[in-house]
């Protein structure tokens, strides 16, 4: 009877129009100058209850669009998704919003490949602090891309701190490229092709040394307002797999995406990737007596096979 009376209660008005404005967000004209605190209660509201926080559509876009042009990096501040391809193919419109006020964003084993939309993405992230793409199936390609607006247009992640590259076909064409990242604190190369020369040329072009440490980049996490809203769409995308019995593709996201995908991954099959040693190279410190042993600089032409390529 107690169970009965309380769930009975009326809502206080303030839910009560909450909950009418999530459910109809689409109709949101414009966020900016409400406070925060109203604005992620509105916008906690929509993930509970709106349909158009699961379905990727273009209310779901403008929904997000009117979010993030008020609140910006609140919404998403930093985002991993790691092996989370079929996730970030079927919402990307939507990420291409958050994207842009993201500074940190792990892509580890998404196997993007070399023309993936998010290399066309790269000229608004400005904000962009450390970027993961650790296995990505990526080739000079790809770099050649990610560097393009900067050296072109003086324009995208130029403030680029941490750049994991790790396991990806990367030859020493891609060189002069990674140079263009002048900021950058430790930049990931192992399991490349890269020559000793090469890494000469960065050491010298980013004020770098190559170090005998592995990769000591912070993980990055998820984090901002659109963390449970992210985590939505990676449970939406895994129900939709087990229930239709999809391993390894999504029917949910553009024909052309799948066909990227399945071309990198069979680029990845045909390259022979001849995986070298640790290659970190990290700027240090300009007291030498202030160097941790682990991060002791090392001899370029002793730390790698002299027949690497």
């Amino acid at each position: 009877m107690t169970f009965c009376k309380k769930s009975l209660q009326p809502k206080d008005l303030f839910s009560i129009t909450l909950d009418f404005i999530a459910e109809n967000a689409e109709n949101i004209h414009c966020l900016v100058g409400f406070p925060d605190i109203v604005g992620k209660r509105i916008f906690d509201r929509f993930i509970h209850l709106s349909d158009f926080a699961v379905l990727a559509s273009k209310n779901q876009v403008k929904i997000i669009s009117c979010f993030a042009m008020a609140y910006n990096k609140l919404i998403l501040e930093s985002v991993a998704l790691s092996e989370s391809l079929i996730m970030l193919n079927e919402f990307f419109d939507s990420f291409t919003i958050l994207f842009k006020y993201v500074s940190e964003i792990c892509l580890c084993s998404c196997y993007l490949g070399d023309n993936h939309e998010f290399f066309e993405l790269i000229k608004d992230l400005y904000l962009l602090n450390k970027l993961c793409l650790k296995g990505n199936c990526l080739r000079d390609g790809a770099i050649r891309k990610l560097t393009l607006p900067i050296r072109m247009f003086d324009r995208g992640p130029k403030n680029i701190e941490y750049l994991d590259l790790s396991d990806n076909a990367l030859t020493d064409a891609v060189t002069p490229w990674l140079a263009t990242f002048k900021k950058l604190q430790c930049l990931d190369l192992s399991g490349s092709n890269i020559s000793i020369e090469s890494l000469q040329i960065l050491e010298k072009e980013c004020s770098l040394k190559l170090c005998n440490s592995e990769n000591s980049m912070h993980p990055i996490i998820t984090k901002g307002w659109a963390t449970p809203l992210i985590h939505k769409w990676i449970n939406v995308c895994k129900m939709r797999r087990e229930s239709r019995n999809i391993k390894k593709r999504n029917l949910y996201f553009p024909k052309r995406r799948l066909l990227l995908v399945e071309e990198s991954l069979s680029n990845t099959l045909n390259t022979r990737i001849s995986r070298s040693p640790i290659l970190v190279l990290k700027r240090m410190p300009s007291n030498v007596g202030n160097y941790i042993e682990s991060d002791v600089p090392v001899n370029v032409t002793e730390s790698l096979p002299t027949n690497t390529v």
